[in-house]
């Protein structure tokens, strides 16, 4: 895959789109039909040709890119502090997963079983994100650091509520695998910030590929 700048923006801005996600269950017991769909739908993608295929094409990943250019260029709001952790988290998780090899087959082999129930209903259907949910308690909750969820505690106290957090966090994961197999790392978050924002603004035009020569 492709080592290039708008390939790691995108991988960025799945986490992002599957952190935005989680704090808006969090706290409202709801979230964007289109981005919940998108996001769990890029954990069945394990064979795509390409980083934009991964989620089913740029626009898939459109709030996610959104909010990343708005944290690049400081414009994002207080609650950007719980978004930003939440991405941060799950980069460092990701990179623990990457050196597990039994648990990313157990990961491959979850994620199998469920694949046909989600051609069939989709990949936020009710069974399939309670699978998800369990998939990711079984595995990614082992590791540390934990995940810290914080948010309304009626929605979080639902079952419902709490499975769709943590099929999310699973998707978050996916990105977060990607952005590492893209060659992202926490020192390119701070060096190489205004090509970020520059890749993000392309992509959000439908602008040109840039390419990472380095």
């Amino acid at each position: 895959m492709a080592h290039t700048i708008e390939d790691q923006t995108l991988a960025l801005a799945g986490i992002v789109q599957a952190c935005l996600l989680v704090r808006e269950l969090a706290h409202h017991g709801q979230a964007p039909s289109h981005a919940q769909a998108a996001s769990l739908a890029s954990l069945f993608r394990i064979d795509a040709s390409d980083v934009p295929a991964v989620y089913g094409g740029v626009r898939q990943v459109g709030e996610g890119l959104r909010h990343l250019r708005k944290q690049l260029a400081g414009q994002a709001g207080n609650q950007d502090i719980e978004v930003t952790r939440h991405v941060l988290t799950l980069i460092q998780l990701a990179g623990q997963l990457l050196r597990l090899p039994d648990m990313l087959q157990q990961l491959g082999q979850g994620l199998q079983a469920l694949d046909a129930k989600q051609r069939e209903l989709g990949p936020d259907a009710p069974e399939v994100i309670e699978g998800l949910a369990g998939l990711y308690q079984r595995t990614i909750s082992t590791l540390s650091p934990k995940v810290i969820v914080n948010g309304n505690p009626q929605q979080l106290n639902r079952p419902e509520v709490a499975q769709r957090i943590r099929a999310a966090l699973l998707a978050g994961i996916r990105s977060a695998v990607l952005w590492h197999q893209c060659g992202g790392s926490r020192l390119s978050l701070i060096f190489r910030r205004k090509r970020f924002l520059a890749a993000a603004d392309g992509l959000l035009r439908g602008g040109i590929r840039l390419v990472d020569e380095a």
